[in-house]
């Protein structure tokens, strides 16, 4: 990947972390689906930038 707009990536971790942990996963799953969408800054902007549920799945 190719980073564009890193604005939001940490937030778009720490979200995704929650809501994983939230939902059941184990730390270990909740990280790894959490680095993904952080990872994911390939639009620019902050919000804009955050993956879909589809967009994660295919990294």
């Amino acid at each position: 990947m190719k980073a564009v707009d890193t604005t939001g990536a940490g937030d778009a971790f720490t979200g995704a972390l929650a809501w994983r942990l939230g939902a059941g996963d184990d730390l270990e799953t909740a990280v790894r689906f959490a680095v993904r969408v952080g990872a994911a800054v390939t639009n620019a902007g902050a919000q804009e930038s955050f993956p879909t549920l589809e967009e994660v799945a295919a990294l």
